[in-house]
């Protein structure tokens, strides 16, 4: 039996809190799955099924009590996570095709009845955005974030590297990586929250948008360590802080996780920092307190559900395999989280 590789969790200094509607949606997203994503393979939806990304929803907003925005926020985690298994290994061409026409239906135009029924769960997204009083310029930024940050500063710059499997320098990796893990476009979601839209000069500011890209880095990094069994074991994840550290520095595999674990508690700090720190934003104070709050909460849930969830993702045959992904590629790796 392999000896098993000791990868460290990350801890945040922040109360975390437990959502009563974990497994409340069970049921309804294997609706979705059968009604809306019939493009992938039956293989592939059942393991969407053992995966149970509703879940993260209610782990990333434990504070919510509406159901409705609560389902909302797990749709969401859906379809963007279906579209980053989907299209990470596809041509950019028609990565570009896809990214374009998520844009428009994001934007009010009906998906066609012979597209791809994922663009049926946005445009419902779309419906309960708006029911939660989300003004135009709301959807549209959340629609931008999704395209650009998201999509074109994000997938479509890992891709090439996955299949080449060659590796960025860190800087362009942490910039990369904090756009394809869709944190950007997801805290968006915290205005249907908490019902009020942050104005653009408060979502713009420089603090602000530092504090959205840090949580975005940490997320990132976060989702590295939780991850790594199935990366290592997956020929064209070539995305990862640590196996990135072994190579750029020739270190070992437990000096990269300490390395990595390091780096990651920097970014929190400063995240700490700033959100202690934060410019006067009168009248709109409370309110922009309120959303770096959902952000901590975000940030901390997502890395319970890693390790609480029960979520079948990152186990053996757990990973919906892409179009022109091979799935495992080599042998299972004992992982011991600590």
């Amino acid at each position: 039996m392999n000896t098993p590789l000791n990868v460290p969790k990350p801890v945040y200094p922040w109360p975390v809190f437990q959502s009563p509607f974990v497994g409340a949606f069970n049921e309804e997203e294997c609706n979705w799955y059968d009604e809306d994503y019939q493009f992938l393979s039956p293989e592939a939806r059942a393991r969407y099924k053992e995966n149970r990304l509703a879940d993260v929803g209610a782990f990333m907003v434990p504070t919510v009590t509406d159901r409705d925005k609560v389902r909302a926020v797990a749709r969401f985690v859906i379809y963007m996570t279906v579209t980053d298994d989907y299209v990470e290994l596809l041509p950019l061409k028609e990565i570009a095709a896809f990214r374009d026409r998520v844009f428009e239906v994001m934007m009010g135009d009906e998906p066609r009845p012979e597209e791809k029924g994922i663009l049926r769960q946005m445009q419902t997204n779309r419906k309960e955005w708006i029911a939660f009083g989300m003004p135009d310029s709301w959807i549209k930024r959340i629609a931008m974030n999704y395209k650009y940050r998201f999509l074109n500063d994000g997938t479509m710059e890992e891709s090439p590297y996955k299949i080449s499997k060659d590796v960025p320098p860190l800087p362009l990796f942490h910039l990369i990586r904090a756009n394809s893990i869709g944190m950007i476009p997801f805290i968006d979601q915290i205005c249907t929250l908490t019902g009020f839209a942050l104005p653009d000069y408060i979502y713009k500011h420089t603090v602000i948008q530092r504090i959205v890209m840090l949580q975005a880095i940490i997320v990132a990094l976060q989702n590295d360590f939780a991850t790594i069994r199935k990366e290592l074991s997956i020929e064209s994840e070539t995305f990862n802080i640590i196996t990135l550290l072994q190579h750029h520095n020739k270190i070992s595999f437990d000096e990269a996780c300490t390395a990595g674990m390091r780096m990651h508690d920097e970014f929190v700090e400063e995240f700490v920092t700033l959100a202690d720190h934060l410019p006067d934003f009168s009248p709109y104070q409370k309110e922009t307190e309120e959303f770096i709050f959902y952000i901590k909460q975000m940030i901390s849930g997502l890395n319970s559900w890693y390790y609480n969830s029960g979520s079948k993702r990152y186990q053996v045959g757990g990973f919906p395999v892409p179009p022109n992904g091979k799935g495992e590629t080599t042998h299972e790796i004992a992982v011991k989280h600590f």
